[in-house]
């Protein structure tokens, strides 16, 4: 249960975790934090952590990652399974896996699937539009992406099912250690028996280059592959269902943002981009200190984890002015989104994933201009798992 503000700010600090509120309950604490001149504080939740809340401490962190070790996992509480490649790996074994990721993730990805993911949009549209009536969520935001992975990863469209539900199930379980490693196993079980399908019908796909990749002078193992695929498709799946609702329910839910972007469609992408700064569908990663570090007047020690919370880092108002405020003509300038990560770490299918979103809403507002959200005021988002906040579910419907 989230605690309330009978609380004083030091016990609501203390017993922070997404797991025991919601994100805007979240916003508002680190807006409160920041008030009280806290950029650090302490929680005793996930088996104790610190939280980075300013831009510039979480930019640093990601940089610095011989004293924010990856290892041994990036998100809390600690899972039996193992590390998922590449982001919970630091040099040197970081390169290999990044290297074996470039094969899926690299510049072209996004153009050599761009034709494909159009075709999937237009198709999508097309079932709406006969309906009338429908969840931008469910019909619309869930499938650009999972199709998306299909392509990307070499899946036949008749198992995007069980890669949907694989993927539903590893994010309800994070908070669980059992259950997320139970549910791990289960993915990596599945994964592996399509990537040994490949050894026998070879294709050219990620799948079949998997079956056949290797770290050094030996071939992945069969958990190394499970864990591959595991965060394939949890970092290209939910993260952009949560990114591409957001940001159709913040451009139809105001007439004015929505008539610039279908009078002017070059305003899209930076449309994208401010509504993925506003709602980061992924709040914050976890770090290890390797050594004593004092940041933002806090000394930590070495040993310590350290949550790099990008939800506040992209809301500080030292860097965004009116963070709270959705403004399409913001200069977001270079490097300072920090929805993605940054450094070594940050991720690769971020070109991908900004890719979707564009043709989605691109081709939604040229297809139907006349779509009307229904009760947007009552939209929430919530968290689903892990750090992952999202719309569970935004009505819509095609006004006659």
């Amino acid at each position: 249960m989230a605690q309330t503000s009978s609380y004083s700010l030091d016990q609501r600090l203390a017993g922070f975790s997404t797991y025991e509120t919601t994100p805007d309950e979240a916003l508002a604490l680190f807006r409160e934090a920041r008030a009280s001149g806290r950029s650090v504080f302490w929680s005793d939740t996930q088996g104790g952590h610190y939280v980075f809340l300013d831009h510039a401490d979480v930019k640093a962190a990601h940089i610095d990652w011989e004293t924010y070790r990856s290892g041994p996992q990036v998100l809390r509480p600690l899972a039996e399974r193992p590390r998922f490649p590449p982001i919970e790996y630091d040099p040197p074994e970081h390169a290999s896996w990044r290297k074996l990721f470039a094969e899926v993730l690299n510049p072209d990805t996004a153009t050599l699937h761009e034709a494909a993911v159009r075709e999937d949009v237009e198709e999508l549209l097309d079932d709406v539009a006969r309906r009338g009536t429908f969840d931008l969520q469910a019909d619309f935001a869930e499938q650009v992406p999972l199709l998306a992975l299909c392509h990307l990863i070499g899946f036949d469209k008749t198992k995007r099912s069980e890669v949907r539900r694989y993927t539903v199930e590893l994010h309800a379980a994070s908070g669980d250690p059992h259950r997320a490693a139970a549910a791990f196993q289960a993915f990596a079980e599945f994964g592996l028996e399509e990537v040994h399908a490949r050894l026998q019908e070879p294709r050219d796909d990620f799948l079949t280059k998997l079956a056949h990749a290797r770290l050094g002078d030996r071939p992945l193992t069969a958990m190394e592959v499970g864990a591959t695929m595991n965060s394939l498709l949890n970092a290209g799946h939910g993260t952009t269902v949560s990114g591409l609702t957001s940001l159709l329910w913040e451009v139809l839910r105001s007439p004015a943002i929505r008539r610039r972007l279908i009078e002017d469609p070059f305003l899209i992408p930076f449309a994208v981009e401010e509504s993925m700064r506003l709602h980061t569908p992924f709040f914050g990663i976890y770090r290890m200190t390797t050594r004593d570090v004092t940041v933002g007047g806090v000394d930590i020690p070495a040993g310590s984890s350290v949550q790099l919370m990008w939800a506040a880092a992209n809301r500080d108002p030292k860097v965004f002015r009116d963070p709270d405020t959705f403004d399409l003509d913001r200069d977001l300038g270079s490097n300072r989104l920090l929805t993605f990560g940054f450094g070594i770490h940050a991720c690769m299918g971020q070109p991908m994933a900004r890719m979707e979103m564009n043709v989605a809403l691109g081709a939604l507002l040229r297809r139907l201009p006349d779509i009307e959200l229904i009760a947007p005021d009552a939209v929430k988002h919530e968290f689903a798992g892990s750090e992952t906040a999202l719309i569970k579910s935004l009505p819509a419907r095609i006004v006659q």
